[in-house]
């Protein structure tokens, strides 16, 4: 799957994660006050190194990241296929 830092960086604002910039963005998925999901971005606007990775941080099968990707997916159905999981409690 490939995948650009910019698609990377609009998943983060379309989930309204919290971004620490270091020697890479941190971004932190906060739900009820609580970190659920925590993922980073090395810098740089071409591809986003470890695509895969980036897949597993969010907890998300392949077309469902696509989905989040591509914007069919929003925060409140992310949040859905988490508590489904049982990554956050309903």
């Amino acid at each position: 799957m490939q995948l650009k830092a910019r698609q990377v960086e609009r998943i983060y604002e379309k989930l309204g994660m919290e971004i620490t910039k270091t020697h890479h963005k941190l971004a932190f998925f906060r739900y009820n006050s609580k970190v659920i999901i925590k993922t980073r971005l090395s810098h740089g606007n071409g591809d986003a190194k470890a695509a895969d990775k980036i897949r597993q941080d969010f907890r998300l099968s392949e077309k469902d990241f696509c989905d989040l990707r591509d914007c069919p997916m929003d925060k409140n159905r992310y949040v859905e296929i988490l508590k489904q999981k049982g990554i956050i409690e309903n």
